[in-house]
């Protein structure tokens, strides 16, 4: 019997990262960025990247809708990332306010001078299963922008379509291919 091929060849090799061409479009295809809301927009997808631990390889903001090409690195499925406190902290720092960063880096510190060590890495994963994650980094950005776009321009309620559209991309020619599409966007 011939063994099954699989389309994502990294699900077999975790040490292999997938690449991802990323579109969401505004509610009603209306024209409403400019060039301080894809300002913005960069500026918040940079902070999640950091956060996420993903790459943004190319992206271009439209004026009404956007193209990412990430690449995610791989993660367990279903676990947290391991990381140390440092690294955990330096992360939390890129998309959470000073006083709830704060209150973050203030556990960490408490668990581990109790010896707390378990309760500690507990506490960081609540956190941390959403690093390496498309999804988290998409929701996350989408929800931050919109809440932005609202405020500034004094409306209410969704922004965007529906979810994010994905598509998985082979790496090397057909990435390439791909940045080149989204850059000549």
């Amino acid at each position: 019997m011939a063994k099954a091929r699989l389309l994502a060849p990294w699900v077999e090799d975790e040490r292999r990262s997938a690449i991802y061409h990323c579109v969401s479009r505004v509610a009603g295809r209306d024209f409403l960025f400019g060039d301080e809301e894809r300002e913005q927009f960069t500026r918040l997808m940079r902070l999640y990247e950091a956060f996420c631990g993903l790459r943004v390889l190319s992206h271009c903001v439209m004026s009404n809708h956007f193209h990412l090409l990430v690449e995610v690195p791989p993660k367990v499925k279903g676990t947290a990332v391991e990381m140390s406190d440092e690294d955990f902290l330096a992360r939390m720092k890129t998309i959470y306010s000073k006083m709830y960063y704060r209150d973050i880096e203030q556990m960490v510190h408490r668990l581990r001078a109790q010896g707390a060590d378990a309760a500690a890495e507990e506490f960081k994963a609540k956190y941390t299963r959403r690093m390496h994650d498309l999804s988290s980094f998409m929701k996350g950005l989408k929800q931050r922008f919109t809440q932005w776009y609202n405020g500034t321009h004094a409306r209410r309620g969704t922004l965007w379509e529906g979810r994010f559209k994905s598509v998985l991309v082979e790496d090397g020619y057909a990435a390439r291919v791909m940045a080149a599409y989204i850059d000549l966007n």
